[in-house]
């Protein structure tokens, strides 16, 4: 972004839309320090999402925690040119409603730019360069989607919104299945030959990209854990048709009704894939724990492993409850012998972590089933079990260990970083738990030991869900970086992502720098090579790593708008999960969130006092805040935006 400022109180920034109703442009002050100004829709000039715009201040702030004001008063370049919406027509015109509930306005389109699409149709505009200021843009039909009415469309329109790259070329497609041979016996030099371990797999019953196997030795109060990852870097070279397209998506994106994957099924379902008693090229973490599960000795090698059994989570935690187990093979026996041992392992890491002050969420989860149809048909919450635990241990065991080795050879590298809150957000903090009267007071800055006393405080308690969500909204964003900065809720100072190269892109970056550097390919040319090219990287991936949250959470929240739609006027009960000065945010039990208007609250004029961090009645003194639990009738679900509105039941 550039620094520049220019005449009459002008600056260059990035535009950031919001909602319908307002957005913000990010520039450098004066200062040349970061801010953002308030833009209204109707000052924006139909600028979109990461547009560089001239913006012009219009209104300074003489507010503590106010924005300035400005308008846009030219856009410099556009980010992006096309919108996703559903198509209507009128005679010799047509218009696309976009299906970002954010975008304020429609697009106009001329009959001979139709391109076949008819009423409801999904489509693709490309936006036309604006005749008039005042006007709506105006576009051409570029691309048809599908149509309204299918459900199917309806996610493919969602995942196009977010610009997520869903199709590969069949050149890439061509590339993918040329490199998916059988290991031949030329892969297999200079690999530690792994295979009569018995390795297993522990994944969901729809897992189909299996990235990582497990295998253990106790001996007395010692253990000897091998993490075996799929060598994704064997076969996706630098520099390939593969490689930049895996770079362009960043990482498999999971959704209600489908996988779209990073890398071709050919390779993320087979040959990468650490399927059931195939032979398969790995990189292994080998950790030796002493008696106080410490990692006393660790080594990290090229290897080829064969996966014994393919286990699923809920196999796992049977084995984990039961003491006798009914099949009597002798290499079943043997598995489950394995198993308890892992899980003793797997108590004593979470005990190390725990004491060491890392934060662990237990917030509800919950689980959209659809019917064939993608009609949603339950919402339940989903169960968390100790077997899920058990990966998660030694996955986050394996990242670390492989972090610090790395750090300490002093090449570059990419780190998952997860920063302490800023001062600002721990304050807003500690005055919503005020409101609900818990007390939360710090000494200096805030430390993971902090947190974690203040999520153990109200465990079980009615309120246990809403706090732990407050709190997770004070925290920073995890993301990739070039340099060692941390992981604030692990409370590591060594941390990566070593585990997943099927589908993200950031442990198969460093799985090829880990590779060159194992094989002795790596020479002062790459190491300059990676010093150069890592930062751009690891901005880029956290950027799509983004994206894919936002679209599966868009797409969860059409399935619930879908689920709940036909029980308007019905009474619900849920909980107060967020205060603005514009309205209330409701949670109902099943997980589904909506917004009290505090316009639609007619008995008295509610603002927020964010001093308190609650919603007060002028005349009345009638007080809402979070965690409180509320009657409400559901009055309106609007698909095309993904919102749920409720009134409340008096």
């Amino acid at each position: 972004m550039s620094k520049s400022k220019y005449k009459n109180n002008e600056y260059e920034g990035i535009f950031r839309l919001a909602s319908k109703s307002f957005g913000f442009v990010k520039i450098k002050n004066s200062n040349n320090e970061d801010e953002e100004i308030y833009v209204t829709s109707k000052d924006a000039m139909s600028a979109l999402n990461d547009d560089s715009v001239i913006v012009q201040i219009t209104k300074d702030s003489h507010k503590a925690n106010t924005k300035r004001e400005g308008k846009i008063i030219k856009i410099i370049e556009r980010d992006d040119d096309i919108i996703v919406g559903t198509f209507e027509s009128s005679g010799s015109f047509g218009f696309v409603h976009p299906i970002n509930g954010k975008i304020p306005f429609d697009i106009h389109i001329e009959k001979k730019f139709f391109n076949k699409a008819v009423k409801g149709s999904i489509v693709e505009v490309k936006i036309l360069p604006k005749k008039n200021k005042k006007d709506n843009p105006e576009g051409v039909v570029t691309k048809i989607l599908g149509h309204i009415d299918d459900p199917n469309d309806e996610i493919t329109a969602i995942v196009h919104d977010f610009k997520i790259r869903d199709e590969f070329s069949k050149e890439q497609l061509e590339e993918a299945d040329n490199i998916a041979k059988p290991i031949s016996s030329d892969d297999t030099i200079n690999r530690v030959d792994l295979r009569d371990k018995m390795f297993i797999t522990i994944d969901g019953e729809d897992t189909k990209d299996i990235d990582d196997a497990v295998y253990l030795e106790k001996n007395n109060n010692t253990y000897k854990l091998y993490v075996s990852i799929a060598d994704v870097s064997h076969y996706v070279k630098e520099g390939t048709k593969l490689d930049i397209e895996a770079y362009k998506r960043g990482n498999s994106v999971y959704l209600l009704d489908r996988v779209i994957p990073m890398l071709p099924h050919v390779l993320s379902n087979g040959m990468c894939s650490l399927n059931e008693n195939e032979d398969r090229l790995t990189l292994t973490c080998e950790m030796e724990f002493d008696k106080n599960c410490k990692i006393k000795k660790h080594n990290i090698y090229r290897s080829i492993i064969n996966s014994h059994k393919r286990m699923t989570y809920n196999e796992v935690q049977y084995i984990i409850e039961n003491k006798e187990i009914n099949d009597s093979s002798n290499a079943y026996i043997k598995i489950c012998k394995m198993i308890k041992n892992m899980i003793e392992l797997s108590r004593k890491i979470r005990e190390v972590r725990e004491k060491r002050g890392a934060v662990n969420f237990n917030f509800k989860e919950v689980v959209i089933e659809v019917d064939k149809d993608l009609k949603p048909i339950s919402i339940k919450e989903k169960e968390r079990i100790e077997a899920y635990n058990l990966i998660e241990d030694f996955m986050v065991s394996a990242n670390e260990t492989v972090a610090r080795e790395f750090y300490n050879r002093k090449v570059p590298f990419i780190y998952r970083t997860h920063e302490a809150s800023d001062e600002l957000k721990i304050e807003n903090l500690i005055t919503t738990l005020n409101s609900l009267g818990i007390s939360f007071h710090l000494k200096n800055k805030i430390t993971p030991m902090d947190m974690q006393k203040l999520l153990k405080s109200v465990e079980n308690k009615s309120y246990q869900n809403v706090v732990e969500k407050i709190a997770l909204r004070s925290m920073s964003q995890a993301r990739y970086t070039k340099e060692l900065i941390g992981h604030f809720a692990l409370a590591l100072k060594y941390y990566t992502h070593f585990t997943s190269p099927i589908r993200r892109y950031s442990d198969l970056q460093i799985h090829r720098i880990i590779n060159e550097i194992l094989e002795n390919n790596y020479n002062e040319k790459r190491y300059k090579h990676y010093d150069k090219i890592l930062d751009k990287v690891a901005l880029h991936i956290s950027k799509t790593e983004r994206v894919a949250i936002d679209c599966e959470r868009d797409i969860e929240d059409l399935k619930k708008c879908e689920f709940i739609m036909p029980h308007l006027g019905e009474s619900f009960e849920g909980t107060v999960s967020g205060l603005t000065n514009f309205g209330i945010f409701v949670e109902l039990q099943n997980g589904i969130e909506g917004m009290i208007a505090l316009r639609d609250i007619t008995d008295d004029h509610y603002i927020m006092d964010e001093s308190k961090y609650q919603i007060i009645g002028s005349n009345t003194k009638k007080v809402f805040y979070f965690g409180q639990k509320l009657k409400v009738i559901l009055v309106k679900c609007t698909l095309e935006t993904r919102k749920i509105d409720f009134i409340l039941d008096n």
